[in-house]
């Protein structure tokens, strides 16, 4: 089987429960890549204890944390129950901060039973910067991952992952505005697949927020040259009906647009 994205949460800011949001999903933002033994993962909201469920014979698994908002690092409190014998974390240091006292500092007690120096032994913490570019071994090849600065509160992490001659982009928790539109295409240009934050509408968009819309992501795919653009980041207000309306407006402008449904898995 060749190179292929998996979706396992799709909401930001909070999960969403109920019926009206069973189509598209209710998990805060996951997603994988397989590489030859071990499994990239880009971010670790809520959707990690779904991708935790399909980690049988998986002897690495890297995650890539854009930053350390809630929504984005939920899963990691069911660390403990991933049963792979190597786990990689990767982030950034932020007011001075260390990565792993920012995650240190949320998972464990009082919040949470098990903390994270109680499997120290199958955990490495990476620190990254948005110059960094990683290489990660695989069998089927070598791995690459480049960062780039987000406009977000806080500040983010944009990635950019190239396997076997494909290249994924993941934009999430991103606002236009101030170049940051140009310094993305070129980011992302050339690539099989751009995973872009659609939290809001353009009627929905709240300027200073940290997030952008499905309109601003065709423009950037558009300029970028990319082959497909996959929506998500979803609000968690947006129900499946309204998603299936916003997501048939895109696909007239832009063919190789898609919206993230969870369980979706789309080869490279």
């Amino acid at each position: 089987m060749g190179t292929a994205l998996s979706v396992w949460g799709v909401r930001g800011a909070l999960p969403s429960a109920g019926g009206q949001f069973s189509e598209y999903g209710g998990n805060t933002s996951c997603f994988s890549l397989n590489y030859g033994g071990g499994v990239l993962c880009f971010d670790a909201g809520s959707g990690l204890a779904s991708l935790a469920e399909h980690l049988d014979g998986v002897r690495r698994l890297d995650i890539l944390v854009s930053h350390v908002h809630i929504d984005h690092i939920l899963g990691l409190y069911l660390l403990s129950g991933v049963k792979v014998p190597e786990i990689h974390l990767y982030g950034e240091a932020r007011q001075g901060t260390a990565f792993s006292r920012q995650l240190e500092a949320v998972i464990g007690q009082p919040y949470w039973p098990v903390g994270l120096e109680d499997i120290r032994t199958r955990i490495r913490v990476h620190e990254i910067t948005p110059e960094d570019c990683l290489t990660l071994p695989g069998e089927g090849g070598e791995l690459r991952v480049s960062c780039l600065r987000g406009n977000h509160p806080n500040k983010s992490l944009l990635f950019r992952a190239e396997l076997e001659g494909k290249r994924v982009t993941y934009a999430l928790d991103c606002e236009m505005g101030g170049g940051m539109e140009e310094a993305l295409a070129e980011f992302a240009r050339g690539s099989s697949l751009l995973i872009w934050d659609a939290n809001f509408t353009r009627a929905d968009k709240r300027d200073g927020w940290g997030h952008s819309t499905w309109e601003e992501g065709l423009a950037v795919g558009r300029a970028a040259g990319v082959e497909r653009i996959l929506m998500t980041h979803f609000s968690r207000d947006y129900t499946d009906s309204f998603l299936r309306e916003q997501e048939a407006l895109a696909r007239r402008e832009y063919g190789g647009c898609m919206f993230a449904r969870e369980g979706m898995v789309i080869a490279l």
